[in-house]
């Protein structure tokens, strides 16, 4: 696949990244960043398989990047704003995310991170632990969806 043929690929998704990183960063301006940071790695790394997928991948962990971001260097006073709201702040959802996946079983914990921080593919995941791609798909979703029901019990 050509060059042109990736940057086609790329703009036919773009509202997909954008929606991805609003959904996420809850700003419009940081989604839009965001997004153009992921475009620009897509577009400058010399062996992609699949163009689209590497984005949202790269997309995902800009996004984290920009949350850690905000949590390490917002004053405190803006923290003290942000947290006296209706809403959880970013910091909190953050925290309250990371406390979940430190719960977790050992394996399903080592998924999580591997795959959810490092960004690691299925594959690579496969052949680091010895599991197989299946296993390792179906261990994630489960770790997924235990997060997400303490998370929805929380709330």
């Amino acid at each position: 696949m050509n060059r042109a043929e990736i940057r086609q690929q790329l703009v036919d998704h773009y509202l997909d990244f954008y929606a991805l990183a609003v959904s996420v960063l809850r700003d419009d301006d940081d989604a839009k960043d965001a997004v153009q940071e992921a475009l620009v790695r897509t577009m400058t790394c010399r062996h992609v398989d699949n163009a689209v997928a590497y984005c949202f991948q790269t997309l995902r962990r800009v996004a984290i990047d920009t949350l850690r971001h905000r949590l390490r260097h917002a004053p405190i006073g803006d923290r003290d704003i942000a947290d006296s709201g209706e809403g959880e702040s970013d910091g909190e959802m953050l925290e309250r995310v990371m406390r979940l996946r430190n719960e977790l079983p050992r394996v399903s914990k080592t998924l999580v991170v591997l795959h959810d921080q490092k960004g690691y593919t299925y594959d690579d995941i496969a052949a680091l632990t010895g599991l197989s791609k299946m296993t390792v798909r179906r261990k994630l979703k489960e770790a997924h969806e235990t997060m997400r029901q303490e998370l929805e019990d929380e709330l």
